[in-house]
């Protein structure tokens, strides 16, 4: 695991004050601890400017019904794709 937190992390831990520490029931060591849990977590994912994982989608029709057609990253290759995330409901 690192044990050392790139500098805008340290910048940020040493910024926040007492009050919204108190207020959020953090520490400044509490906060270290999870900056550094996430590094770890991160070190596996995607980085800024790699390939996106393939992955399959139910495609919908015009009234934003699921339909049984799919659609893949890996079809789109080579075409510019934008992807949204969120949710509907």
């Amino acid at each position: 695991m690192a044990d050392k937190l790139p500098k805008i992390f340290e910048d940020r831990i040493a910024a926040i004050g007492d009050e919204e520490l108190e207020f959020r029931g953090w520490t400044r060591d509490g906060m270290r601890q999870r900056y550094l849990d996430r590094m770890e977590r991160d070190k596996h994912s995607p980085q800024v400017g790699d390939h996106a994982p393939d992955f399959e989608l139910k495609v919908l029709n015009a009234a934003g019904k699921l339909t049984d057609n799919r659609l893949s990253l890996s079809n789109l290759r080579g075409k510019p794709v934008g992807l949204i995330f969120g949710s509907f409901t």
